[in-house]
């Protein structure tokens, strides 16, 4: 089954919702522009924002990570292709192994991935790598109602029951031992444009090329519910960025 989700997502640009306008923004967001900036990248995913970020911040040298073999060596390459080779450094690594030194990053990054650890328990697990003062900035699913409709709540419960409000969220922070600095919730087009619409160009052509398997056509109508719900529900629920510091 994990092949055909691997195969859904091959040849995008992004792997979630996201943009080059919100990253770009996010990164913003961190104003301890210290020389030399050392950054940790946690599920970098094929390195899309890893690239903006050495970009952005010329004076940092980063170590981006995903379990991923293929999406770290698509990272490795497109970093030397750019010139960042000498300070981009992709590693195979899973985010539940990581083994740094503690006070040994000032930003930590996390673009559509802290769900997998769970915000909370990344929060406080991650927390020892950083530098006094360092940042964190990471995007997470949110409500953006009070009162949403049972059909995303049953979703969300399935997939991520550690969605909350916005308010939630920031008291988690300040709970896990964080300042809170400062959020944005990114923009419907980033979910639509940037992230479904492409998606959904190869689910097309995944459901024409397995006609006949029965898995691959599980895999596809996943991700189809997913994107119908959010086309269906988009005011209720969408990312946030948040950015704290140590």
């Amino acid at each position: 089954m994990e092949k055909y989700f691997f195969e859904a997502f091959d040849g995008l640009t992004r792997l979630g919702p996201g943009s080059k306008e919100s990253t770009l923004k996010a990164i913003a967001m961190f104003d301890k522009a210290e020389e030399p900036i050392r950054i940790l990248d946690v599920g970098c995913g094929n390195g899309i924002h890893t690239l903006l970020l050495a970009g952005a911040l010329p004076n940092a040298s980063i170590v981006a990570i995903d379990n991923h073999a293929p999406y770290i060596e698509s990272l490795n390459q497109s970093a030397k292709r750019y010139g960042f080779s000498d300070r981009v450094i992709g590693k195979c690594l899973s985010m539940f192994e990581m083994d740094f030194e503690e006070d040994s990053f000032h930003l930590i990054w996390s673009e559509g991935a802290i769900y997998i650890a769970g915000f909370e328990k990344a929060l406080r697990d991650w927390k020892r790598f950083l530098k006094k003062d360092g940042y964190l900035i990471c995007s997470e699913v949110i409500w953006l109602t009070d009162h949403p409709s049972k059909e995303a709540y049953d979703f969300w419960q399935k997939e991520y029951p550690e969605i909350d409000t916005l308010e939630n969220k920031i008291q988690q922070i300040k709970a896990a031992g964080y300042h809170y600095q400062s959020h944005f919730t990114t923009p419907v087009t980033d979910w639509t444009e940037h992230y479904f619409s492409p998606l959904q160009n190869n689910l097309h052509i995944m459901r024409e090329k397995y006609k006949d398997n029965e898995v691959a056509k599980e895999v596809i109508d996943t991700l189809q519910a997913e994107i119908d719900l959010y086309y269906k529900c988009f005011s209720e629920y969408g990312y946030v960025f948040f950015a704290m510091s140590k």
